[in-house]
C-alpha cells in the first residue's frame, strides 16, 4: 500500500513526488511513456549541446525554476525578447528598435500595460485589438507574442486571462532564458531516488472512502490512500482515463471550458548562421512566423507552430520544404544552401499529450481553479491547473505539483 500514487512523470508529477517522498511518504509514479519528463524532452545526442524537443525556456527572471538552476549549478543564457527580435517588414529584416519610429509598433512596447488597464466585460484579444486600432505588422507582432505563443488565437484568447498572466509577469520579470545544460538536468534531479513505473498507460482510476486504485492498461494496478493526476488537458478532454465514480459536473465543465491548441516544433541545423549574432527571436510572415536561435555559437533555428498554423504545417506533404520555402522568402537562397538537418517534433499527435498547452477562452477564467480542485482522494496538477498566473510553462507545472503535494500533506497530518 502506498500513501500516494501519481499519474504522470512530467515536471508536475515529479515535483509532487519529490516533495512527498522527502516528507517521508510512500510514493509511486506511473508514466505512460518510456521516459520521464513529459513535455520536457532534452536531446543530448548533439555534439554541440542539448536540443530541447519540448519545453525550452525559463519564462521570467525569478520564477520557481531558478531555484533548481542555482541548486544544480546550471547556467542560463538570456534570450532578449525585444532587443534581440528581428522583424520582417516591408521587404527588410529589421531590429525592433529600428521599427519603433512606426507609432503602431512603438505601442507594442507598452501593450501589457494597455491590456492591464482594460475594464469591462471579458472579450477576446482580437476584439480588444480591433477596438484599439491594431492592424498590419503591429497586429501580427501582437498575435505572435501573446496568442500564438500561448497555443491559441486572438479570436479565442481571453483578455481577462491575459491580465492575470501579465500581473504575474510584473512580479516575476519578463525575460526568457535557455538552460545551457538542458532542462533534463532539473527533471533528473526531481526524479532521483523515486519509484517510477515507465510504459504503464493508465486506464482507470477508482476511489472509495479509504483508497484510490489506479488500473493500468497492462493489467497492473496500484493502490494508495490518495492520488495526484497530472494528465495533460487534451487527455482529460478525450476521457482517455476513466474515473470511478465519475468526476463532478463542475470538473467536467472546467475541463471542456479550457482550450488546448495544436503545437509542434521544427528544428533546423545549418552549416553556418545566416542571421546576425545578436538575433534571438524572429517574427516573420505567415505561414512560418516564429523562429528563434538557441545559442549565438550554434547554427540552429527552432520554429514554433501552434493552433491553425501547426495544423497547416502538419497537413503539408513535405513539411521541410514548407519551412525552408518560408525562410527563403525572407533570407534568400542561403537557406537551402546551408541547411543540413531537419526535425519535426509533433506534440499534437503525441498520444500522451495531444497538443501544445492550455489556454483560456473568453468567459472561462475560473476554469483553472475548478480544474485544480481535488475530488475526494484524487488531486490534480499540471500546467493547466496553474493558479499563480503561470500556466503553459514549466515553472507553472512545477508549482502546481508542489501545491497538490501540500494539499496531501495537510490531509495526511
Amino acid at each position: 500500500m502506498h500513501d500516494v500514487v501519481i499519474v504522470g512523470a512530467g515536471i508536475a508529477g515529479l515535483a509532487a513526488a519529490r516533495a512527498l517522498h522527502d516528507a517521508g511518504l510512500r510514493v509511486r509514479v506511473i508514466e505512460a511513456r518510456d521516459r520521464i519528463g513529459g513535455r520536457i524532452w532534452t536531446d543530448d545526442s548533439a555534439a554541440d549541446g542539448p536540443i530541447e524537443r519540448g519545453a525550452e525556456f525559463i519564462h521570467g527572471d525569478s520564477v520557481a525554476s531558478w531555484e533548481y538552476v542555482r541548486l544544480l549549478g546550471l547556467t542560463a543564457q538570456k534570450a532578449a525578447l525585444w532587443d534581440g527580435r528581428r522583424i520582417y517588414w516591408n521587404g527588410t529584416v529589421s531590429t525592433a528598435q529600428q521599427l519603433e519610429s512606426n507609432s503602431d509598433i512603438a505601442r507594442l512596447t507598452t501593450l501589457d500595460a494597455q491590456i492591464m488597464a482594460y475594464r469591462g466585460p471579458d472579450v477576446s484579444f482580437a476584439t480588444w485589438l480591433d477596438a484599439h486600432g491594431y492592424e498590419g505588422i503591429a497586429r501580427h507582432l501582437a498575435d505572435m507574442r501573446y496568442a500564438h505563443a500561448s497555443a491559441t488565437t486572438p479570436e479565442r484568447a481571453s483578455v481577462y486571462a491575459m491580465q492575470s498572466e501579465f500581473a504575474a509577469q510584473v512580479i516575476q520579470g519578463g525575460d526568457d532564458y535557455h538552460i545551457r545544460n538542458g532542462y533534463a538536468r532539473i527533471v533528473e534531479w526531481f526524479a532521483s531516488g523515486l519509484s517510477i513505473e515507465l510504459s504503464r498507460p493508465v486506464k482507470s482510476i477508482h476511489q472509495d472512502e479509504n483508497h484510490v486504485t489506479v488500473h493500468c492498461a497492462d493489467g497492473t494496478s496500484y493502490q494508495a490512500r490518495r492520488a495526484i493526476i497530472t494528465l495533460p488537458l487534451a487527455l482529460l478532454q478525450r476521457s482517455s482515463v476513466s474515473f470511478i465514480p465519475a468526476l463532478s459536473a463542475a470538473k467536467v465543465q472546467a475541463i471542456h471550458a479550457l482550450d488546448m491548441g495544436a503545437g509542434c516544433k521544427v528544428i533546423l541545423r545549418f552549416t553556418q548562421p545566416f542571421w546576425d549574432e545578436n538575433a534571438t527571436f524572429m517574427t516573420l510572415p505567415d505561414p512560418a512566423p516564429v523562429w528563434w536561435t538557441v545559442d549565438p555559437k550554434r547554427s540552429l533555428l527552432v520554429g514554433f507552430f501552434t493552433g491553425p498554423r501547426a495544423e497547416a504545417l502538419l497537413a503539408q506533404p513535405d513539411a521541410r520544404a514548407y519551412c525552408l520555402d518560408a525562410l527563403r522568402r525572407v533570407y534568400g537562397n542561403v537557406v537551402d544552401a546551408t541547411c543540413e538537418a531537419y526535425e519535426l517534433v509533433d506534440w499534437s499527435n503525441d498520444p500522451w499529450c495531444m497538443g501544445g498547452y492550455s489556454s483560456v477562452p473568453v468567459g472561462s477564467l475560473s476554469a483553472r481553479t475548478e480544474l485544480a480542485r481535488s475530488e475526494g482522494r484524487v488531486h490534480f496538477a499540471g500546467e493547466a491547473t496553474a493558479l499563480d498566473g503561470h500556466p503553459a510553462s514549466v515553472h507553472g507545472a512545477l508549482v502546481s505539483g508542489q501545491r497538490s503535494a501540500a494539499e496531501i500533506m495537510v490531509a495526511h497530518a
